[in-house]
């Protein structure tokens, strides 16, 4: 049997699509999943699609060295060239991460997951990512084979995120009805309480 190899990496700055990382999105599963979209332009996103590509083919490899059948299986990607409402392409690419919210150790415990958020001075933070917040992932990449859909390809499980601009969720908007005024202003300095695969934590950033 082959086995997986997991590495972990960083990517460079890019803006969130569709991000859940405060909360898991339990649409396809109750137990929920961490998810979010990352948009980078073909400059930034060339470098990291070299590397990815290079993991899955190398798995890929493996898995025929190991089982001649393998050659039968199709190589997939988790990442895809951009296109607007019309179909055209944008110049940008988009990369797919997701984290289940709850996954079950070898000895049948189960741990619930979180993603780590920090701000751009790598601080804790709690604030809501909204999509259009621009962030670097760290995230551990995970090959898979897939029998059902004859299938070779890679997760990419988000262990931390760094927002580095953030557009919380609905608040621009929201907050443009009021005025200031003196009182109440959230403490920045709350810390998280996650638990994240590999240990991942700031000094990745």
């Amino acid at each position: 049997m082959t086995k997986q190899k997991r590495e972990s990496f960083v990517t460079p700055k890019g803006i969130a699509v569709y991000p859940w990382l405060n909360t898991p999105d339990t649409k396809f599963s109750p137990e929920g999943d961490y998810k979010v979209t990352l948009k980078l332009t073909s400059d930034e996103a060339e470098p990291l699609m070299d590397r990815l590509t290079t993991v899955a083919e190398d798995y890929y490899n493996e898995l025929v060295k190991s089982d001649p059948k393998a050659k039968n299986l199709k190589i997939t990607y988790p990442f895809e060239e951009e296109t607007d409402d019309q179909g055209n392409l944008t110049g940008s690419y988009l990369f797919k991460f997701k984290q289940k919210a709850q996954v079950t150790g070898r000895d049948g415990t189960n741990y619930n997951m979180k993603v780590a958020l920090f701000d751009a001075k790598r601080n804790p933070i709690t604030a809501l990512v909204g999509g259009g917040s621009e962030i670097k992932i760290a995230a551990t990449i995970w090959p898979y084979k897939m029998n059902t859909t004859k299938t070779v390809g890679l997760s990419l499980k988000p262990t931390a995120v760094q927002v580095i601009n953030l557009q919380a969720v609905g608040a621009s908007s929201m907050a443009d009805m009021f005025n200031e005024e003196d009182g109440f202003v959230e403490d920045k300095q709350a810390t998280s309480d996650v638990y994240t695969d590999d240990a991942s934590d700031a000094s990745d950033f």
